[in-house]
């Protein structure tokens, strides 16, 4: 098992950063990076990197939720 999670740590430090939104600013890498593999991939399910995409969109999604809660507005 230590050498499963030795390669896991090796391969972690490369692509951590593309799956963590801690900042402003690591948002907005995120964002860009998220409309450049959009431009590349569109809505191909099938392309290498479409489950990126995915995950990406959803990490982004909730960093929003948490820091640009849109006020709610009751209709009576």
């Amino acid at each position: 098992m230590k050498t499963i999670n030795s390669d896991i740590q090796v391969h972690w430090e490369k692509i951590a950063p593309l799956l963590s939104i801690r900042t402003a600013r690591e948002y907005e890498i995120a964002v860009e990076r998220m409309n450049e593999l959009l431009d590349e991939i569109g809505t191909n399910e099938r392309h290498p990197l479409y489950s990126l995409l995915d995950v990406l969109g959803t990490l982004i999604y909730f960093y929003e939720e948490d820091n640009f809660p849109i006020a709610k507005r009751s209709y009576e």
